[in-house]
């Protein structure tokens, strides 16, 4: 009861926390802002405790909790038991919970952050604790099993550990740019909330995109397809609020010189957090279940959050209608050949990726109100997204030349080198066969438009942490252009020992290993002119069967070898039925069934049947005795091997009958030379996206940092981060 207690508790405080800000805004000394204080530092404290007690749950087996059992085992590692804590519904909501409460701490021990503002925050947690109280991680069985179902197989993984959390650390930071625009619509101080939200959604950026990217790694490391990016409807509704953040960032830039840009920040700083909520929604009410292997099945709170996706929308966006005549007008740009511009357009192209994305994302909801739900197909993403990576990297390449206000013109011996730079790229496109026009022009434009960012760079137009984010953009786009379009694939059938070469590359097949300790078989490979050793790793369940697959990879400078090996049922050789006395030839070898014995009957056991056989060849006689027995209701036999050479796999027996049913395989045939069959794939460039992807995050994280350091700086010299003006005490 100690969790469920805390969440109802840290409703309640949240609830009333919230309400003394709003309160305290109509009093002008402020009387109410300590006890509002105190009373969020209580709720995060019942947050803080709730979670404390799930750890504790789950890390000591305490199956009688529902949430235990389903996500956890007594066998799990410990790292996975901490993964458990947000594998499932419940627990994934208090995770955003926990990370919310621990932003809103650094909040409101600020003297200069606006009661509207925590009180907008505020009513933000108490939702976000209503839905940790309808999915409960709390709930308790009344029959408590000896053990737990334990994570999914794919789920245990080391980035299991890692990419949720920082997913959920975005999503969370999103909270406060929408709740710094509500206050200043409710305000009227269009300016202000501009540069106290900056940070955030710098934070933000970097956080989701960090865990984005990560996902990607994962799937092209876990799953064996070969790719990084399926367009899943559960992936975007994480790259739809990551796009529409990356405009908002620019759009708050624009707004330090232009004013004009305050409105589309409005629109953008309430939009990102919305779409969370919309993402959440789709994930979580069963809508994509047939359509992602992400999603989560209906469990009853799809309601709810559809009503707050609807409700948080129409009452942000009915105050921007409301205080849209209140809101700096005018123009965002004067010149086309100036930064203004290229900032615009830039969010623009952004935003106009975000709505395609959003529209393929939202058909299954919208096809299954008009009958049965469809989704989109991967060429749609892949056609629409083409030419706005080609007008992102063209914005990016002419971008750097420019300053604000367009008054200075380009120099026209950088503007040659430039374009030496773009024939360049375009040859590289030509060397990597990549013949596409849209394509070939987006890794031209790339190539140039990263000799212009340097350039930028060091001439100081661009900070050094906004060079870093738009170079991580630019490989980004050459990688996933190359890695896409010239990825090549073909099966190939290795025998044991036998040397191939593959796209430039020897592979060879050197055999399976098992490893019953963590119940994964390793298909190895010597790859590469060095002979590395790469393993494509099959993991099993209980029953001893594949769950998840992992490829090998052959991983160079410039391309990954990347072997899938393509599992198919293994059988153990030639199958033969005996009577009881009954001896049978094959080949050199005879085989007898001398009986059956069975165990387990009295239920002293698991039931079993053992069945002894007689083996000889060149005048020896071996006794064996394969097993088959009922493990979980499931048949399961056995195999032995005599004269370290035939294996005889027991199958299956017929007791009215008197029969048994074997498969004989001598393992020194030719036959019996271990075969595989792999989809081998060369991955050109494939390290770029991961570098890119890297650079982006650094970039945002390291301009994030640097506008908190500021912030901290006017603070320390008694100015308001919000404002830059004095304050004198918490208040409107």
């Amino acid at each position: 009861m100690i969790g469920y207690v805390s969440i109802v508790l840290a409703l309640l405080a949240s609830l009333v926390s919230a309400g003394l800000y709003a309160a305290s805004a109509q009093d002008k000394h402020g009387k109410t802002v300590p006890a509002a204080r105190m009373l969020y530092w209580l709720s995060a404290g019942l947050i803080g405790l709730a979670s404390a007690y799930l750890l504790v749950i789950l890390l000591n087996n305490q199956f009688e909790y529902a949430y235990v059992t389903g996500y956890s085992a007594r066998e799990l590692p410990l790292a996975y038991k901490l993964s458990a804590f947000w594998a499932g519904q419940e627990g994934s909501f208090l995770l955003w919970l926990v990370f919310h409460a621990l932003f809103g701490l650094a909040l409101v021990r600020k003297p200069d952050v606006p009661v509207r503002m925590l009180a907008t925050y505020g009513l933000l947690q108490v939702v976000l604790t209503g839905f940790v109280l309808v999915k409960s991680p709390f709930m308790m069985l009344t029959q408590v099993p000896p053990d737990g179902g334990g994570l999914n197989p794919l789920l245990q993984d080391p980035w299991m550990v890692i990419h949720p959390p920082v997913i959920f650390l975005g999503y969370a930071a999103l909270a406060v740019p929408f709740a710094y625009a509500v206050n200043g619509m409710l305000t009227g101080q269009h300016q202000e909330w501009l540069t106290a939200a900056r940070p955030w959604a710098l934070l933000a950026l970097s956080s989701l995109g960090a865990g984005i990217f990560i996902g990607g790694f994962w799937a092209y490391k876990v799953l064996g397809w070969g790719g990084y990016w399926a367009w899943d409807p559960v992936e975007n509704s994480s790259l739809v609020p990551w796009l529409a953040t990356a405009a908002l960032v620019h759009m708050l830039s624009l707004a330090k010189v232009r004013a004009s840009a305050t409105r589309h920040s409005y629109l953008l700083g309430l939009g990102c957090f919305i779409l969370v909520l919309y993402g959440t929604f789709l994930t979580r009410s069963g809508v994509l279940s047939d359509f992602s292997t992400h999603s989560f099945a209906d469990e009853g709170v799809g309601g709810l959050l559809g009503f707050i996706v609807l409700l948080a929308a129409f009452a942000s966006f009915a105050l921007y209608i409301v205080r849209y005549h209140t809101i700096p007008a005018g123009e965002l740009y004067v010149k086309l050949a100036s930064r203004e511009f290229i900032l615009a357009l830039t969010a623009l192209i952004l935003v106009f990726l975000g709505t395609l994305v959003f529209a393929g994302m939202s058909t299954p909801l919208v096809s299954k109100a008009f009958g049965a739900a469809k989704s989109l197909d991967i060429s749609f993403y892949n056609n629409a997204a083409l030419p706005l990576a080609v007008a992102l990297a063209a914005a990016l390449a002419v971008g750097s030349l420019l300053k604000w206000g367009g008054t200075d013109q380009a120099d026209k011996t950088v503007t040659w080198c430039l374009g030496l730079f773009l024939a360049g790229g375009l040859g590289l496109a030509f060397w990597l066969k990549l013949a596409q026009p849209f394509i070939a022009a987006a890794v031209g434009l790339s190539v140039m438009a990263l000799a212009g960012t340097v350039y930028a760079g060091v001439k100081r137009i661009l900070s050094p942490a906004a060079v870093c984010s738009h170079l991580g953009v630019l490989v980004l786009i050459i990688g996933i252009m190359a890695s896409g379009a010239g990825s090549r694939s073909t099966v190939v059938q290795f025998s044991q020992g036998q040397e191939q070469t593959v796209f430039g590359e020897k592979l060879v097949f050197t055999g399976s290993e098992s490893d019953p300790a963590n119940q994964a078989v390793y298909r190895l490979f010597k790859a590469g002119s060095h002979g590395a050793t790469i393993g494509a790793l099959t993991k099993l369940n209980k029953f001893g069967e594949p769950a998840a697959r992992e490829p090998g990879i052959y991983r160079s400078l410039l391309a990954d070898v990347y072997v899938a090996p393509t599992e198919t049922e293994e059988a153990h050789g030639e199958e033969i039925t005996l009577s009881k006395g009954q001896t049978l030839a094959v080949g050199d070898v005879s085989i007898k069934f001398v009986k059956f014995t069975m165990q387990g009957m009295d239920g002293s056991g698991p039931v079993q049947v053992e069945a002894l056989l007689e083996v000889a060849a060149k005048g020896e006689t071996q006794e064996l005795r394969p097993v088959i027995s009922n493990q979980n209701g499931r048949i399961v036999g056995s195999t032995a091997q005599a004269f370290k050479r035939y294996d005889l796999h027991f199958v299956g027996i017929k007791p009215g009958e008197g029969r048994v049913l074997l498969e004989f395989l001598d393992t020194q045939a030719d036959s019996a030379v271990p075969q595989l069959t792999a989809e081998v794939s060369h991955k050109p460039l494939i390290n770029f996206v991961w570098l890119g992807s890297c650079l982006i995050t650094i970039g945002a994280g390291w301009a994030g940092v640097n506008r908190m350091t500021a912030g901290n700086r006017s603070l320390e010299k008694g100015q308001s981060s919000v404002t830059g003006t004095s304050y004198k005490a918490q208040g409107k």
